[in-house]
């Protein structure tokens, strides 16, 4: 009977050290310091929108590919645009390994994200590395608003569920003590196509981070102008719907001059201011810009 009360006190014992020791590690994976070996990731994901009502994306799944090579040459992971012989349908290979993150599914409003608002997605523990890729998977439960009426988006032919997302060093955010931050760009005027009366989806995603890119705030009068607002040059572009107020921030722009376009509607006419600056990390305050009819 001694020997039964020992081995039961055994393990007992033995059960309470392995739950303390998985609380402590759910500790550690929720709190402030990552694991070691691995580098805390948030992902963050902001609209440049399009003159639609609202359009809603089902997402179900975020990944990122991890090269834990210390080559830093983009083009022997596979980035190179003209030779990209990256195996994007397997777990694993050659040019590194895909981690899934913490993520609940959701369907996100995207034009409710812009004017420099986003949401977090994620933040979770990615293993430790380069991040060459993001992956979001997509779900069915997509679609448009347009003029009051709601409309499925189809995936077009010739894409499918999954939007890729290729990840370079001025893409990341460095936070500090090991953290990351990724800011995912939802372009809906490129991802959304119209036709024979039905809306198509093809996801085109820009990542852009606070240090390598600049940005542009403004304002824009009358409302009843229902202005829309496009930077560009002949490599960039980039759009805002202002809000109620007239206000608008563009940002992840490339270093460059720019033009910008001030679209009107109403019978109000358009303008365009040219020779804009744009520097990385910095912001760039516009005139207030009236369009006359």
């Amino acid at each position: 009977k001694t020997l039964r009360k020992i081995n039961s006190s055994i393990i007992i014992v033995g059960v309470l050290l392995t739950l303390f020791v998985i609380s402590c590690q759910k500790e550690s994976l929720n709190g402030d310091t990552a694991p070691k070996g691995a580098q805390q990731l948030s992902v963050y994901l902001s609209d440049d929108p399009c003159d639609y009502d609202s359009v809603f994306v089902d997402i179900k799944f975020i990944e990122v590919k991890i090269d834990s090579s210390k080559n830093k040459n983009d083009d022997d992971y596979g980035d190179n645009e003209d030779a990209d012989e990256d195996d994007d349908n397997k777990d694993k290979d050659n040019y590194g390994k895909w981690d899934t993150l913490q993520f609940t599914p959701g369907i996100y409003n995207l034009l409710s994200l812009r004017n420099g608002i986003d949401t977090l997605l994620t933040t979770d523990f990615a293993i430790a590395g380069n991040i060459r890729k993001i992956r979001l998977t997509l779900g069915t439960n997509n679609a448009v608003v347009k003029n009051g009426i709601r409309y499925p988006l189809e995936f077009l032919a010739g894409s499918n569920k999954y939007a890729y997302l290729k990840i370079h060093d001025e893409d990341e955010d460095d936070m500090g003590n090991n953290r990351k931050a990724l800011r995912i760009d939802f372009d809906v005027c490129e991802s959304i196509k119209f036709r024979n009366g039905r809306y198509y989806l093809k996801p085109y995603l820009k990542a852009f981070s606070n240090k390598g890119y600049g940005k542009v705030e403004g304002k824009v009068l009358p409302r009843e102008a229902m202005p829309f607002v496009k930077i560009f040059n002949s490599t960039d572009s980039a759009t805002a719907l202002p809000a109620n107020n007239g206000e608008f921030e563009i940002r992840g722009l490339k270093e460059g001059t720019y033009s910008v376009k001030y679209i009107g509607k109403n019978g109000y006419r358009d303008t365009t201011v040219n020779n804009i600056q744009i520097r990385k990390g910095k912001e760039v305050e516009l005139r207030t810009i009236t369009l006359k009819n």
